[in-house]
């Protein structure tokens, strides 16, 4: 059976954690209801107890103490909210799945996944334009293709990894002669199981090379250089960069088309305040994690 047909018929990829799927599909609308996602997330107790927790730490900077659900939604609004409860239940729920050499590599691929988000939500604000943090959602779940990989054989997976260095393959390439199939093509399969919005099924099947795609062009390259920088800053989680030069690449370049001011800029500057943005991550990271198992 291929990794696609076990990822279709496996229960635990079959749908997206209830609380995660029910407050995305009420933030799809523009006049959300506060009262009701607080309602949902109050149903999870251990989630409503992590977001207090993040809600009062110094990552969010809120004025003065949050002590109630109703209070963390109106400090830290419905984007951030959303965000962590997207990272928080996926996090959780497959961690707890991960046994093994899987756990390693989760602990990897969720560095990756988080600074990703963050770096891409910071470089969206630096170019100032607007995704309604779909950047940070879709830079946390670029790569759950590999999430299946690890989570169904982390031994094949470690042989993938092995190819890329030995055969100098891409990671797409590696897994292709390994698993028959790529995380992208992967990954956009369990987005349509957890029926994520369209926009986020695309950057996940297609972030790799966005300058090839019609729509989300600029969505997806933010996605895409954020997913490079992290992998060249030390939270790789298998495309092993040793170096980027950023004016190359095509993601660049697509931003460099619709904004053309990009071409001016102090690149070097530009990057260390991102970088600055990726060890916040870090934080991040550890909020999100604590506790989990």
């Amino acid at each position: 059976m291929s990794l696609l047909d076990t990822i279709g018929g496996a229960q635990e990829f079959a749908t997206l954690p209830a609380v995660a799927s029910r407050v995305l599909a009420l933030l799809e609308n523009d006049n959300a209801d506060l009262r009701e996602i607080t309602q949902v997330i109050e149903t999870d107790v251990s989630l409503t107890l992590k977001i207090l927790q993040m809600a009062n730490s110094p990552l969010y900077a809120v004025r003065s103490s949050v002590t109630s659900l109703n209070q963390a939604v109106l400090a830290l609004g419905l984007n951030r909210i959303s965000n962590i409860v997207l990272s928080v239940s996926i996090f959780s729920k497959f961690m707890v799945l991960s046994h093994g050499k899987s756990t390693q590599f989760m602990d990897k691929f969720w560095h990756h996944s988080s600074s990703t988000g963050m770096v891409a939500k910071s470089l969206a604000s630096k170019i100032k334009r607007s995704f309604r943090d779909v950047e940070f959602i879709a830079g946390l779940l670029h790569d759950i293709g590999k999430m299946a990989m690890i989570q169904f054989d982390p031994n094949r997976y470690e042989q993938s990894l092995q190819l890329i260095t030995d055969k100098n393959l891409s990671d797409l390439e590696a897994e292709i002669e390994i698993f028959g199939v790529d995380h992208q093509t992967t990954g956009e399969l369990i987005a349509r199981l957890w029926k994520l919005p369209k926009e986020i099924q695309t950057i996940v099947g297609h972030h790799h090379h966005p300058e090839e795609l019609s729509d989300l062009r600029e969505l997806t390259s933010v996605v895409r250089i954020a997913d490079l920088l992290c992998e060249l800053w030390g939270a790789g989680i298998g495309e092993k960069i040793d170096e980027i030069n950023i004016v190359e690449l095509p993601a660049w370049q697509v931003l460099c088309e619709s904004i053309p001011a990009l071409k001016t800029l102090d690149i070097e500057i530009f990057t260390f305040e991102l970088e600055e943005e990726f060890n916040r991550a870090t934080s991040f990271l550890k909020l999100v994690t604590q506790d989990a198992n």
